[in-house]
């Protein structure tokens, strides 16, 4: 792993946890009837973000637009003593835990219109309609 990648361990725990949410949602859907439950998958659109960001139009994918400490401002959250980068448009990152606005701009959309590789088993918008 090269040093501008995010760390392996929280990854791993996350997509396992999302693996074990995703069936929960299954079983909560067959067992309670007349609800609708739907599973949005934002660590994969993250992770798309981060994969493809110059075509989403971001400029920087692994640093955090306010930043105190740490090579890509992940070590400590935003405060008052922090830096903020010029144009936030352009950072999929706020701080070292948080999506960006423009980054939930592009997750919102994707969760109201996505297919069920993002939200499973219907989007926000087929999920109002039903």
């Amino acid at each position: 792993m090269s040093g501008d990648e995010c760390v392996a361990l929280p990854n791993q725990m996350a997509m396992s946890f999302n693996k074990k949410l995703k069936n929960l949602v299954m079983e909560l859907s067959s067992k309670l009837a007349g609800s609708r439950f739907v599973y949005a998958d934002v660590y994969r659109i993250v992770a798309d973000l981060i994969q493809n960001y110059q075509s989403f139009g971001f400029e920087n994918y692994n640093s955090a637009c306010c930043s105190v400490a740490g090579r890509f401002g992940g070590m400590i959250p935003c405060g008052p003593k922090s830096r903020v980068c010029p144009n936030r448009d352009k950072y999929i990152f706020w701080d070292p835990y948080h999506p960006s606005d423009a980054a939930n701009v592009l997750i919102a959309k994707r969760l109201l219109n996505g297919d069920k590789k993002d939200i499973f088993p219907v989007n926000i918008q087929k999920l109002f309609k039903s």
